[in-house]
Formats: C-alpha cells, sequence, structure tokens
C-alpha cells in the first residue's frame, strides 16, 4: 500500500530518519555484524538507513519500497554505488532468490501490508541459515484488532503482539530481543535456525 502525502511527509523527516539510525545501530551493537554482508531494507522510504549501513558498515543494501515515488527519492538522496541499490518491490512477492541475504529490515511497514503473514513468509525465504530478522511495528490490543480489523483487511493490518510473534515463531525465526517502544510500537530482533 502507498502512504498518503501527509504519511510521506512524517516519515521521510530527517529526525525521523535519525531515531530509526540510531535504533538500528544499538541492534547492531547486539548482533555479529562481521557475519552481516547483504542486507535487505523492506520499506525503505527515502533511504536513510539503507545508505547509512553501506557506509557505515560497508554492508551490500538493497532498499526496496512498493511506492516508486519512494524508490525514486531515494535514489535522488542517497546515490547507488556498487554497496547500495533502491528498487520498487512488493514485499508480499520478493523477486530475490531464496537465502539472499544475511539481515533483513522492517520499521513500520506491516501494518500498511494487508497480507502481512506472506511477507513474513517472504523474509523467512530470503534470509540466509542465522541470518537476522529486524522488525519494528505499530501492534493492536486483541479488542481493537477484532473489532476493526475486518473493515480495514483490504488497506492495512491489525495485528496482535501473540499474532505477530506466532507467525514469527512458526515461519523458524526465534526471537533474540524484544522492546516495547511506546504505547503502540514493538521492536523485535529475531534470528532465523
Amino acid at each position: 500500500m502507498k502512504l498518503t502525502r501527509l504519511e510521506k511527509m512524517f516519515v521521510n523527516r530527517r529526525k525521523e530518519a535519525e531515531r530509526n539510525i540510531d535504533r538500528i545501530r544499538r541492534d547492531l551493537e547486539q548482533l555479529d555484524v562481521d557475519a552481516i554482508h547483504d542486507v535487505l531494507e523492506i520499506g525503505c522510504g527515502v533511504g536513510a538507513i539503507s545508505a547509512f549501513l553501506a557506509d557505515s558498515y560497508g554492508m551490500n543494501v538493497q532498499g526496496t519500497d512498493f511506492d516508486p515515488g519512494q524508490v525514486e527519492l531515494a535514489r535522488t538522496r542517497q546515490p547507488t554505488s556498487d554497496r547500495l541499490r533502491f528498487t520498487v518491490e512488493d514485499a508480499a512477492r520478493l523477486t530475490f532468490e531464496n537465502a539472499s541475504f544475511d539481515l533483513v529490515l522492517s520499521q513500520d511497514i506491516f501494518h500498511h501490508i494487508p497480507d502481512w503473514e506472506q511477507v513474513v513468509k517472504e523474509v523467512v525465504r530470503v534470509l540466509r541459515p542465522e541470518g537476522y530478522f529486524i522488525w519494528l511495528d505499530v501492534v493492536s490490543p486483541r479488542s481493537i484488532a477484532r473489532l476493526f480489523q475486518p473493515l480495514v483487511k483490504n488497506y492495512l493490518s491489525l495485528f496482535t503482539l501473540e499474532q505477530a510473534q506466532s507467525t514469527f515463531a512458526q515461519g523458524g525465526l526465534e526471537q533474540r530481543f524484544y522492546e516495547r517502544v511506546d504505547l503502540v510500537h514493538h521492536h523485535i530482533i529475531l534470528q532465523k535456525g
């Protein structure tokens, strides 16, 4: 699903990028960074995190977004190189080969994707064994998800933390870290077995 103009104004802010980069930097301190060479960012927006990983860590980063306008902005703001590429991708139908990435990132994207469970399957498919998945998203209380999901099912996803964690576990992703960021945002680092 493409973001509205208002949503883009919010997520494309420099402050938002700085906050997300700080979180990723802290996450990487918990991981074996030397084992991470190839990275996929789902929902890269203007590409700040992808560029940070390529520039600061020398990782090969593939930034993707469903919205061609966001990908064009990413290419403009973060010029591509041998280590940094941006493409339009449907996260539920990724075009990458199996076991292509050591790390997959997704921040505040899943609630925009009606078929988020299929995205989890794709993440598992493109992750290499022992690869990491860093996930941050909005989750709903059970009562809200049950009540409103039928009304928004073609546009958004309302899911609980328990549903997300169960889907991750069913896909073979083991939770390594969990943090409740605020009232609705939850942050998890997972590893593929």
